[in-house]
């Protein structure tokens, strides 16, 4: 009788064994048939305010919904999990410490400098050239390619926009209006060499500080796009603005690639739709919106002063050399492939 309960137990935990092994889920595309729903952490660089956020609330919408609940994501704005460092934001994405991130490729120039193509000075002339080159064409090939060697594989590209000037000193026309300026400049090697050619003083700095820098005259000014310096209240610490698009800043709303490689084929087909969805979202309401942010930041009494095509030729006459400084470090193939030839 006793042998017989033993011979009992025994076979009711040889029969639980693979019940148990089937409810073992992990945060890999794949919960292998339990009901528990995978979490992903999305990290966005914006406050949730600011224009990004509707890449990632769409995201979020569409693979909630079409995966029937079997994936939930959780969204962290102001780069709260990188303690609002950019770069760091990048690492976190590529060692999959972060599932999914969306963020502007320029911050990921630090460890890919060949990514500093899309930031040259006045390389793109409107967005007619934006669209052509990074959406769709080569450009844009050739960055997902270089992001995905790193770690992060890109589910589609968004945007951040065309790059403005604004400062406290002085309204700026001319390359001598810049001399001596302090401007807050994210970690680009790029852009440390172009504000020194026209005469500023570059400060490398967290996007989180400018604000009370700008505050605290600790930094005379800043380059951001319409929706950038809006999401942050920049406009409430700065008395001048000029529109000049010096430089184009795309996003990237990317997902860690060893995760990436662990879906299904039908999950990467969900994602990559919902993304393309997201930042197609988020491109048109950032380029409705500019308008609009000018408008909101001259009713404020910033003063906004857009420069002649004239003025703009005296800026690229000075920031030139800059194509041939850092052409061995782009490569010929990549600025092939963003259409310059020079």
């Amino acid at each position: 009788m006793k042998m017989k309960k033993v011979l009992a137990l025994v076979l009711a935990v040889v029969m639980l064994v693979p019940l148990l092994v089937g409810c073992g889920g992990s945060n890999n595309g794949n919960n292998g048939g339990s009901d528990k729903p995978i979490e992903l952490r999305f990290a966005n660089t914006q406050a949730q305010t600011g224009n990004w956020a509707i890449a990632s609330e769409t995201f979020k919408k569409e693979i909630e919904e079409k995966s029937n609940g079997r994936y939930i994501i959780s969204v962290y704005y102001s780069d709260q999990l990188s303690g609002g460092d950019l770069v760091k934001g990048w690492e976190q994405v590529m060692s999959g410490e972060v599932d999914l991130d969306f963020r502007s490729i320029m911050n990921a120039t630090s460890f890919e400098p060949r990514l500093l193509v899309m930031t040259m000075p006045w390389l793109f002339t409107s967005y007619d050239d934006v669209d052509r080159i990074i959406f769709n064409g080569e450009g844009g090939k050739a960055m997902a390619e270089l992001l995905e060697a790193k770690g992060a594989h890109v589910l589609a590209f968004g945007e951040n926009g065309f790059r403005q000037l604004t400062n406290n000193k002085r309204p700026v026309h001319t390359p001598e209006d810049m001399k001596n300026l302090k401007i807050r400049i994210p970690p680009n090697n790029l852009y440390i060499s172009l504000f020194k050619k026209l005469g500023a003083d570059p400060v490398n700095m967290s996007f989180s500080e400018v604000y009370t820098a700008l505050q605290q005259n600790t930094v005379d000014g800043e380059e951001n796009p319409w929706g950038t310096i809006k999401s942050a209240n920049i406009q409430e610490v700065q008395k001048y603005c000029t529109v000049w698009n010096y430089s184009y800043d795309a996003t990237a709303l990317s997902i860690n690639k060893k995760l990436w490689d662990k879906l299904s084929d039908a999950d990467k087909a969900m994602f990559e739709e919902a993304a393309k969805k997201a930042c197609q979202a988020e491109i048109d309401l950032s380029r409705a919106s500019d308008a609009d942010i000018r408008a909101e930041f001259e009713a404020g009494g910033m003063q906004i002063n857009d420069l002649t095509a004239d003025e703009i030729k005296a800026f690229q006459e000075i920031c030139k050399p800059l194509y041939e400084e850092f052409r061995e470090q782009i490569g010929d193939d990549l600025y092939a492939a963003f259409g310059y030839n020079g």
